[in-house]
């Protein structure tokens, strides 16, 4: 009887062994984390404005390469529709030493950043036409 007994206040003493301290300091959360609230608000914060900094960074490295690739077109190439608008059209195309076009076509300057203008069948878009670097 008496091993029987001395079997159980072993196995009661046991596990009172694995609820021990946790090694870290009292107030601690444990390692690696923030010990206050405040200063993981602040970090969370940081990281956050960092991310957005970034992402909007790449969106406009992103928008300057899209802009490059849409600008450059072949003759016998067709501008997008979009160019095809009013606000686009070289009306005063002797200043800019192009000839006056045909009719049924019209000079267009996609991108006020580059010095290309391109010579367009008004009813269709095609290139006929490109004046620039």
């Amino acid at each position: 009887m008496k091993p029987l007994l001395l079997a159980g206040a072993l196995m009661l003493a046991i596990p009172g062994a694995a609820v021990a301290d946790p090694p870290w300091k009292p107030g601690h959360h444990g390692p690696g984390k923030h010990h206050n609230a405040r200063h993981y608000e602040k970090d969370r914060r940081k990281a956050e404005r960092e991310y957005w900094k970034d992402r909007q960074k790449a969106e406009r490295q992103y928008q300057r390469d899209l802009a490059r690739a849409e600008r450059r077109w072949a003759r016998g190439q067709y501008l997008p529709r979009s160019y095809l608008a009013d606000t686009y059209y070289v009306r005063d195309y002797r200043a800019y030493g192009l000839a006056a076009p045909p009719a049924g076509y019209t000079w267009v300057r996609p991108d006020p950043r580059d010095d290309s203008y391109y010579m367009v069948q008004l009813a269709t878009g095609l290139i006929e036409q490109i004046f620039g670097p």
